[in-house]
């Protein structure tokens, strides 16, 4: 952090780029599986894939969401922000996000009954953060405008941290970036839901 700018991204990308996105390329692949029988062998398999890719980019969004909660504390410039003068459709920017609140809310647990025969247990974090994100997006119009930490819009079910808890939230992700493991911040999900 710099005297009068700080990092849009505290350094999460190159954990994530390997993940983001692959979740519906393994979906897919399943999906596209004709057979049956192939289908219900591969399931298992498919959906512990897809489960371990949803917590590491799940621990992404909450990363974002907690590192704007903590340079929201300050009155600076924002460098880095590679989406800064884009113009995108909101359908652009939360398409990824459409895509695994429906994943999670419709198609895992249809598959898991069809073909596990038993229910598929949500986990209500991922999708309290993945609706909150998106609104996040949506606040921010995908961040195109956002050159400052005063134009940053968080979302109403976000609770303001103490100062103490924005000192453990800048710790814990600069931690979990050091160690390249985002699924740390989880630890922490309660700072701000």
């Amino acid at each position: 952090m710099k005297n009068d700018s700080i990092k849009f991204d505290p350094g999460f990308a190159p954990i994530v780029l390997d993940s983001i996105g692959q979740i519906g390329y393994v979906y897919y692949t399943f999906c596209a599986i004709q057979n049956v029988k192939l289908k219900k062998i591969n399931f298992p398999h498919t959906l512990r894939k897809i489960e371990n890719l949803l917590k590491i980019n799940i621990s992404f969004y909450l990363g974002c969401l907690l590192w704007a909660c903590f340079i929201k504390q300050f009155d600076k410039k924002i460098e880095g922000n590679m989406l800064l003068g884009e113009t995108c459709e909101e359908k652009e920017y939360t398409n990824e996000i459409n895509f695994l609140i429906e994943l999670i809310e419709k198609n895992l647990p249809k598959d898991s009954k069809y073909y596990l025969n038993k229910p598929y247990e949500t986990n209500e974090k991922y999708l309290n953060i993945l609706k909150t994100y998106k609104n996040f997006l949506i606040l921010n119009e995908g961040f195109v405008n956002c050159d400052a930490t005063v134009k940053i819009l968080l979302p109403q079910n976000i609770k303001k941290p103490a100062p103490q808890q924005l000192q453990t939230i800048n710790e814990t992700i600069q931690n979990a970036i050091e160690k390249k493991d985002l699924t740390m911040l989880f630890e922490i999900y309660d700072t701000i839901f």
